[in-house]
């Protein structure tokens, strides 16, 4: 079990020759790069703009979102009459910036507010009814939900029979029956005209702080970019349309006027504030705020992120980064024992019928609840089968769903909910759930389970395939492209993301230079060069390379990568930022030894 799961290759479809010839021409970009822009539906030299030239002028108009009227003249209302408002969030990264954006903008205006984040562990997610009656013991009578609440219908009537109203800015999808708010703010409800409908929770109150700006003449929102891109990048939304201009000047802000929170998180990161990209915000930043929550309580992330002074900021973040070492050693202690467990339950002659499971559905009651989301993705990752982790909490099965690519894990988990009655309660969606299951109904649940997915893989298009994981490559091209110019016109993709991801390529035939060194016994870098069948040296055209993964490669292809050898490799083009200096270097993602 513990080989290297072979990857397909799948080099996607040529685009319209005709679009690209174009396109390349009209905008002076080589022929490879135009191929990816068309296929990401650029197709015009205003397209291309749009793309590449970033203009707060392209943000939407905040009222063009169903309720913004409404829910911008009571913040209104609020602001001018100093009443006090609380401000409730989710306990993740969209969540807890939303609260600190939201929080930030009331401070300045001299608006008193009070801050609530649920806890992971008692409250559970969305809004709580902890959270409101603290809201009413302190007479507050207006509820800013961000992130969470379009589905509260028990929790905001509650709140409304203690006479509190509530503003809703979420971005999950809407049920049939919504609850009765005062307002509520989500681009997907069916009838909201909003023309972008991939706003984190964050972005939907960031706009509602632009509708207030507007009425009240003021321009408050621009200082507040850099809350709305580190959540938009940390919430994994697509990023296109207005979120990439969104992230694009939250960047900006930044690296140019980083608030006492995001210039201690550079400072005691390996982060250095030249260069900041989206993979900088999930790998790095994301976490730390991410880490207070998991463990306890949250409201600290809220804390640092809205701090005033440096001294404050450093006091807080050797919390977070404790709490994230925390993390750190609780994931990897549990990650080991989730495989070790997967791979003796799947040991031949153990029970013959777990050969057909194509599943992963794992429960131990001492694995810590804050950490199941992160050890199900990993599963995910080494054995790429759909992975359902779980613990004991409050007497049942409790834990984090997540999937692999073209398989709705929702979907799956409903219609075993359906079929055993194991179920108590499960949320999600279509890569990624939440599921609550009778302890003594585990096994049953997982044998229901596994024959419902191999259910729908026997049934889908690809069939056993949808179980190999697939590496698309955008392009096939020649290394002799990849010059000065071409590195940075791909720069200029940025920011990269969901819908926007950072273009694979595929080189065949390079020739392996010097000794390769793995560190960690996780990251191996080398250095490859174009070589041509007859031994013509191609030196001008050598560059690093640096696989993060490479024990994926299995010890047999370790042992291949040696000085002269050939091989194929899909990697993406990076610039590495250190210390001032820029270097050009291929970040491998796959490899095959000719």
């Amino acid at each position: 079990m513990s080989s290297a799961i072979k990857k397909k290759w799948t080099i996607s479809d040529a685009p319209d020759e005709e679009k690209v010839k174009d396109l390349s021409e009209e905008i002076n970009v080589p022929s490879s790069l135009a191929k990816i822009l068309v296929k990401r539906s650029i197709t015009t030299r205003a397209d291309a703009k749009k793309f590449f030239v970033h203009d707060l002028k392209n943000l939407y108009d905040p009222f063009l979102m169903k309720g913004m009227e409404k829910a911008s003249n009571r913040i209104v209302e609020v602001i001018q009459n100093k009443e006090k408002i609380l401000i409730f969030g989710d306990y993740d990264v969209d969540g807890t910036s939303g609260v600190s954006m939201f929080h930030t903008f009331l401070r300045e205006l001299g608006v008193p507010n009070e801050v609530f984040i649920p806890d992971r562990f008692t409250d559970g997610y969305g809004l709580s009814n902890t959270g409101i009656d603290h809201a009413n013991s302190l007479d507050i009578k207006l509820i800013v939900a961000i992130d969470c609440g379009i589905t509260a219908i028990d929790r905001v009537a509650y709140g409304k029979s203690l006479g509190i109203d509530f503003i809703i800015c979420d971005h999950h999808q809407p049920p049939a029956e919504l609850p009765d708010a005062y307002a509520i703010l989500d681009a997907l409800q069916p009838d909201c005209e909003y023309p972008f409908k991939s706003l984190c929770g964050t972005g939907v109150a960031f706009k509602l702080i632009q509708a207030v700006c507007k009425k009240l003449g003021i321009e408050s929102w621009r200082k507040l970019l850099d809350f709305v891109a580190v959540a938009t990048a940390a919430d994994m939304v697509p990023v296109i349309d207005e979120n990439r201009t969104l992230i694009s000047f939250g960047f900006k802000q930044i690296l140019n006027e980083p608030r006492p929170s995001f210039k201690t998180i550079f400072k005691n990161s390996s982060l250095k504030l030249e260069h900041i990209t989206t993979s900088n915000v999930v790998f790095t930043i994301g976490p730390r705020i991410n880490a207070v929550g998991r463990l306890g309580d949250a409201t600290r992330a809220v804390k640092f992120l809205t701090s005033e002074t440096e001294e404050e900021a450093e006091a807080l973040m050797s919390v977070l980064e404790r709490e994230n070492s925390n993390r750190k050693k609780i994931d990897s202690e549990i990650y080991l024992q989730a495989q070790n467990s997967y791979e003796t339950y799947m040991t031949p002659g153990i029970d013959e019928k777990v050969n057909d499971d194509v599943a992963i559905v794992l429960h131990n009651p001492d694995w810590h609840p804050g950490v199941l989301g992160i050890i199900a993705s990993r599963m995910v990752e080494k054995y790429y089968r759909p992975s359902i982790i779980l613990t004991t909490f409050n007497g049942y099965a409790k834990g984090s769903a997540r999937s692999i690519s073209n398989f709705n894990i929702y979907e799956a988990i409903k219609r075993t909910s359906e079929e055993c009655g194991a179920v108590v309660q499960f949320g999600g969606h279509y890569h990624a759930a939440g599921v609550e299951i009778e302890i003594a109904k585990v096994d049953e649940f997982r044998s229901t389970f596994n024959r419902i997915a191999k259910g729908i893989i026997d049934d889908s298009a690809g069939g056993k395939d949808l179980l190999v994981p697939e590496i698309k490559v955008d392009a096939e091209i020649d290394v002799s492209e990849v010059n000065q110019r071409f590195v940075k016109i791909l720069s200029h993709f940025e920011p990269f993301g969901p819908g926007n991801m950072t273009p694979v390529f595929l080189t065949r035939s390079l020739q392996i230079i010097g000794d390769p060194k793995t560190y960690n016994g996780s990251t191996t870098v080398f250095k490859v060069r174009k070589a041509e069948p007859n031994g013509t040296r191609f030196d001008n055209y050598a560059f690093d390379c640096v696989y993060y993964q490479s024990p994926d490669l299995g010890d047999d292809s370790r042992l291949n990568l040696k000085t002269g050898n050939k091989l194929d490799i899909i990697y993406s083009v990076e610039e590495n930022h250190w210390n001032g200096n820029t270097k050009t270097q291929f970040r491998i993602r796959d490899l095959k030894i000719n």
